[in-house]
């Protein structure tokens, strides 16, 4: 038994060319939006990305960290960490990054956690390496085993 089509598609094909637009339509629309989500960022920072990436691996540090990712976390300038050097660390600023000063919920902090983020100053804000290594001096580092 040959398959049963629709009246429309019998009489002119109609249906037929309408499902074939919609596919063509649907999949151009796909087609635009993998390029769109999968499209890399400017060649700078694809450039830092892979400055950042290569100086950590060498340190031994965030060994799963990719291009990719480097690039959607910092961009350009990687503005969550260096426009709060640039202002200073204030008070606020070193409670959030040293943690409590009573001692009583002490923040971890690994030297491993700080190589990493001084390359990330290094890489995306050179200029306020100084700032940064002042207030890396200041904290206490606790040893932690790895597994």
């Amino acid at each position: 038994m040959k398959p049963v089509r629709s009246v429309a598609c019998l009489r002119c094909g109609v249906t037929d060319v309408r499902a074939t637009a919609a596919r063509l339509v649907v999949l151009i629309g796909v087609v635009v939006l993998v390029a769109a989500c999968g499209s890399s960022g400017t060649a700078k920072e694809q450039a830092d990305a892979r400055s950042l990436v290569s100086a950590a691996h060498s340190a031994g540090v965030a060994p799963r960290l990719t291009v990719e990712v480097a690039e959607s976390l910092y961009g350009t300038s990687a503005p969550q960490i260096c426009d709060v050097l640039q202002g200073g660390i204030g008070t606020a600023e070193s409670l959030l990054l040293a943690g409590n000063p009573s001692d009583r919920r002490a923040k971890l902090v690994t030297r491993d956690a700080v190589t990493y983020e001084r390359l990330v100053v290094q890489t995306y804000c050179p200029d306020q390496l100084a700032e940064f290594d002042e207030f890396v001096a200041t904290l206490k580092f606790a040893d932690v085993a790895t597994a």
